[in-house]
């Protein structure tokens, strides 16, 4: 998926008077309030992951386990893939803070927002989250998350383009289609950032791997 986005950068504070503190929103992109909605109740349950069901898709939560467990052999029902993530989130670090940097509307059932969030232990990660409107309800359905590396290896499977992207320590495995501008633009030895989401609805490769939803060289 190639997409063109605009970003809007704002300020935040800190909410103080809460036992579970978050940033509150002062400026920020201009979204929908029925989507809002949808977002800030998503994060007011963030460190519950059974509390937020039903505002997220069974893709969404397979997406979170797979990337928890690390295993595409394992096959659990969505039940139970969402029992596992709840009791390892139980020794994980707690959600500080987020700030939603970035808004974008894809047609009139798909939306994507661009998420710093901190943790407790004051590490930062950014991650763009990806909410569809089913049965008139909006949910969160995919979470591309960001990866900085060298372009190891590129080859062709199924119509698709590989590339793996990483060091010689850690890699990981994006795909995208060879029709893509994506499988024509980056080559061996290129240093990119790259977004992609875990890919469990359609199996290409034996191996766990991401869908490019945005690359780009790093100069």
């Amino acid at each position: 998926m190639q997409l063109s986005v605009w970003k809007s950068w704002f300020y935040k504070k800190r909410h103080s008077n809460k036992a579970n503190s978050m940033y509150i929103v002062e400026k920020g992109p201009a979204i929908p309030e029925e989507i809002r909605g949808v977002i800030d109740r998503f994060f007011l349950t963030y460190n519950h992951f059974k509390g937020a069901r039903s505002l997220q898709t069974d893709t969404f939560i397979k997406e979170v386990f797979y990337a928890t467990k690390q295993d595409p052999k394992d096959q659990r029902t969505i039940e139970e893939m969402e029992a596992y993530i709840q009791q390892k989130n139980v020794h994980r670090l707690r959600l500080k803070s987020f700030v939603i940097d970035e808004y974008l509307s894809i047609g009139e059932k798909v939306c994507m927002i661009g998420v710093t969030r901190e943790f407790s232990n004051n590490q930062r990660n950014r991650v763009l989250y990806f909410l569809i409107k089913e049965d008139q309800s909006w949910r969160f359905h995919h979470i591309a998350r960001s990866h900085h590396g060298k372009v190891l290896d590129k080859f062709q499977v199924n119509e698709q383009t590989g590339f793996v992207v990483g060091n010689e320590k850690a890699a990981l495995l994006f795909l995208t289609h060879s029709g893509s501008a994506d499988a024509s633009t980056f080559i061996l030895g290129d240093y990119v950032h790259v977004e992609g989401y875990l890919e469990v609805e359609q199996e290409v490769s034996s191996q766990l791997y991401y869908r490019i939803v945005r690359m780009n060289r790093v100069h």
